[in-house]
């Protein structure tokens, strides 16, 4: 009987130390509304919102637009060829990770692309928060698009 008595005293302490283990393994210490749901990216809080540019050339206006939602999706826009781009984005290191897009230039067919990084910065001038970053038609020749091609966009109000 001694013997018995070991064994399920036993058996309980290994049934109770895995219960514990496997409580603290089912955990996660990341917020999952901070998680971009196409890869794990970060949003950045900072560039949620619609952020817009105004070019002026001779009499004529171009509008561009990036508004970049809290959910990770995003959506592109110019006044100047008709262009137009959705899909997912996340952020790391002063990057932004375009993924999942489907971009339509004027009448054309839709075209896809995977994966899109363009460097941004949030900066703010008179007062007022300002997006550094290109053009989003860039991405029609380019994986990568750097500060050499930033342009400034004004958070919209």
């Amino acid at each position: 009987m001694t013997k018995r008595k070991f064994n399920l005293r036993t058996v309980a302490a290994i049934i109770a130390c895995l219960v514990v283990t496997t409580m603290f393994a089912a955990c996660d210490k990341t917020n999952p509304d901070d998680d971009n749901k196409n890869g794990g990216g970060k949003i950045d809080q900072k560039l949620v919102g619609t952020w817009e540019l105004y070019e002026y050339w001779g009499s004529l206006t171009y509008y561009y637009y990036y508004t970049f939602n809290k959910d990770g999706s995003f959506v592109y826009g110019d006044s100047r060829a008709n262009r137009k781009a959705s899909g997912k984005y996340s952020v790391a290191n002063g990057k932004i990770t375009f993924t999942n897009i489907t971009y339509k230039y004027n009448e054309d067919a839709p075209l896809s692309f995977t994966n899109k990084v363009f460097e941004y910065k949030i900066e703010s001038e008179d007062g007022k928060p300002l997006l550094r970053i290109g053009y989003f038609w860039f991405i029609e020749d380019e994986d990568y698009v750097g500060e050499d091609d930033w342009r400034r966009f004004r958070q919209k109000v």
